[in-house]
């Protein structure tokens, strides 16, 4: 029974494979990964033919394995059994690679399958056991990563693509100062991503407008000076809920990129940014108050802070 699961498992793969080579899975795989190794080959081939040829051949063992009698398939099964543990090593490798740098959900769909086909067909070897378990760890390690990306920051105007996001708070000054100067530059707006923290539980009512009123249509502008102004408190405790998640993964996201204070600024084109003289991005821009976050406590500066946003906090992306 489990040879026939096993096999099942290695004709999903082998589909699977196929599909991706030709570019019908690119929907599906949508990581940072799938993105960073999209175009990779191998001696000039796409690693999914690999991965093609590789579940062909387990398919055709399994087979054999099947068909034959006790006595005549001793010989199939040694071939199987260093055949899948060979393909556990070098799967094992390429998920150390994404685990270092960044998870492709196809190839984790992949690996996925490959595990489960060796647990099935070899169930009951020492030496699986022992390869199987240091898989199984980069296994996790790379899912983690792919979690971590799935967990990212999450922006109430514009999306992930835009090539300038502003982290802020509706209750720190200085970045409702900053929010007006960004909102006076139309040129700004369609390349434009806000991601906002709430650093009091006033602000979650407030974000909560701010993203009712943008995706509703009214003007930036306008919405970004009603920021300043109280909002109906959120009474629905799924909306609360996910406020309180945006705001944390948004916490998380500048925790992880070692940011300390709001308003925070990450951009692909700083030079755009820069070209006006009082632009409040400009290193020459007067100081401005900021504040300080972690999970404990929020502490806005008021007297003689640094710049904020000058060349330093520029960060290219």
């Amino acid at each position: 029974m489990r040879n026939f699961l096993a096999l099942f498992t290695a004709l999903a793969g082998l589909v699977f494979c196929v599909l991706a080579a030709l570019g019908l899975a690119d929907d599906f795989c949508a990581s940072e990964g799938c993105r960073l190794f999209r175009g990779v080959t191998l001696l000039g081939i796409d690693p999914y033919w690999f991965g093609a040829a590789f579940f062909a051949i387990t398919v055709l063992l399994l087979g054999g394995q099947i068909r034959r009698g006790s006595r005549e398939r001793r010989r199939p099964a040694i071939l199987l059994r260093w055949w899948l543990l060979t393909g556990l090593v070098v799967d094992g490798l390429l998920l150390a690679v994404q685990a270092l740098t960044a998870p492709c959900l196809s190839c984790l769909v992949v690996a996925g399958l490959l595990g489960l086909t060796a647990l099935l067909a070899l169930a009951g070897s020492r030496l699986l056991a022992a390869i199987l378990l240091l898989w199984s760890l980069l296994l996790v390690a790379a899912l983690s990563g792919l979690l971590r990306q799935q967990m990212g920051p999450v922006a109430v105007y514009g999306d992930e693509r835009a090539s300038v996001k502003l982290f802020f708070s509706p209750s720190c000054p200085s970045c409702l100062h900053e929010l007006r100067e960004i909102a006076g530059r139309e040129e700004l707006h369609s390349r434009l991503a806000l991601y906002p923290l709430a650093l009091n539980d006033g602000d979650l009512s407030v974000i909560m407008r701010f993203r009712e009123e943008t995706a509703a249509g009214v003007a930036l502008a306008t919405a970004v000076e009603n920021l300043s102004s109280a909002a109906p408190a959120v009474t629905a405790w799924r909306k609360k809920l996910e406020l309180r998640l945006l705001s944390l993964r948004n916490r998380a996201f500048l925790a992880g990129i070692g940011a300390k204070n709001i308003p925070y600024l990450l951009t692909s084109t700083p030079a755009r940014l820069m070209d006006l003289p009082n632009s409040p991005f400009s290193p020459l821009a007067p100081p401005e108050e900021g504040c300080e976050y972690d999970q404990l406590k929020v502490e806005c500066k008021e007297e003689a802070p640094p710049p904020l946003l000058n060349l330093d906090a520029l960060r290219p992306y």
